[in-house]
């Protein structure tokens, strides 16, 4: 077949601290078995300043001879920031993007395998394929779902990757690596010259990228194979105000933009979740300590909370206004949560913010009762 151009977008920031994971992660892309000729390196740096970004690029300087464009922000705009940045800066004839986050590696044959894939159906807007866990060897995501309550759980999280048999529709592409066609982003934002909303910073965004794509027919596909190893949070580590404040703002700016029909119940359920998770972190750290251990004053955590709450109230209903109507979460599949399971993971957390591991579990299980729904080929 005739290769199309692709521009893969590398985002970093402040990575010193897992700098032999970032780069085995350029040397895996720059040793991708697609034609030297038809992709592109963009490398983000988000404002760095702990010295690894002068590592990376030296690393990349002295070592590869590819096509490779390295950019340097004066601060750190986040993932969406930072990925729309790299997007301006693409190859114009760049047919697919690809994003790839620092902490996650690429095998050789992924980018080949997701393009052949995507080149075979019109109607794909994005694809990824199997993203496995880099410490346990075992599933990191396969493809995320939404459920009504808008609660993302990563599919076949845990399990072996021959768990994984058929092609599936998803709800959207995970952010650590997945591949999308230029014009069905466009298409679906409306944007030219982005892919994300530049203020989400971090947190929900590629699930808003998701029900956009789906919203203007494209569909998302998660392909049975294995295309990464990935460390998930390498970025954001521990529970932190801002990781807070990101998290909660993204959740509630998302349950704005769309048409859940729990919409009402999230929104007014949440001051009694803050006051739940608040309390609970702190006598988690009071008790367990360790990994649960506060990193902030709790007056910072609970002050993190409230203003994530707000601004997201504030941002997702001037989106509204601005788009005219709800994103549908309907178009896109999604699990559907009966009314008095939602009712009661929203008020006691059960499933959210308590014993989510399990939950995720049953979340899995629940999914694969009803694969015959999601089979994409």
């Amino acid at each position: 077949m005739v290769w199309p151009v692709v521009s893969i977008i590398w985002l970093n920031y402040n990575s010193a601290k897992i700098i032999d994971i970032v780069l085995k992660s350029l040397e895996a892309s720059v040793d991708l078995d697609y034609p030297s000729n038809k992709f592109e390196l963009i490398v983000v740096d988000n404002g760095s300043n702990d010295g690894s970004f002068e590592i990376i690029k030296d690393f990349l300087n002295k070592k590869f001879s590819l096509r490779k464009k390295i950019i340097k922000l004066e601060r750190n705009l986040g993932f969406t920031g930072g990925n729309n940045v790299g997007f301006r800066a693409r190859d114009l004839d760049s047919k697919y993007v690809a994003l790839l986050n620092n902490d996650a590696i690429p095998l050789p044959e992924s980018l080949q395998v997701l393009v052949e894939y995507a080149e075979a159906r019109d109607d794909v807007g994005a694809v990824q394929g199997i993203i496995l866990d880099m410490d346990t060897g075992r599933i990191d995501t396969a493809g995320d779902m939404l459920t009504e309550l808008l609660g993302a759980y990563q599919l076949y999280h845990g399990q072996v990757h021959q768990s994984v048999k058929k092609s599936f529709y998803i709800s959207y592409a995970d952010g650590a690596y997945f591949l999308f066609k230029v014009n069905a982003v466009k298409k679906a934002t409306g944007f030219s010259d982005k892919i994300f909303y530049d203020e989400m910073f971090a947190y929900f965004d590629d699930s808003i990228l998701g029900l956009q794509l789906w919203n203007r027919g494209f569909k998302i596909v998660s392909y049975p194979s294995l295309t990464a190893f990935h460390r998930r949070s390498s970025s954001f580590g521990k529970i932190s105000p801002l990781k807070i404040y990101l998290m909660t703002r993204g959740y509630i700016a998302l349950n704005e933009l769309c048409n859940s029909r729990y919409k009402k119940l999230i929104r007014k359920s949440f001051y009694t979740r803050i006051m739940r998770m608040y309390m609970a972190r702190l006598l988690a750290s009071k008790i367990v300590g360790g990994k649960y251990r506060l990193q902030s004053p709790p007056g910072e955590l609970l002050h993190a909370f409230y203003r994530g709450y707000l601004d997201g109230l504030r941002w997702g209903r001037r989106k509204i206004e601005e788009l005219g109507a709800s994103i549908d979460i309907y178009k896109a599949p999604i699990l559907r949560t009966l009314p008095q399971e939602a009712t009661t993971m929203l008020l006691t957390g059960i499933g959210i913010d308590f014993f989510r591991r399990y939950y995720t579990e049953s979340i899995g299980r629940k999914f694969e009762r009803k694969i015959h729904m999601f089979i994409a080929d």
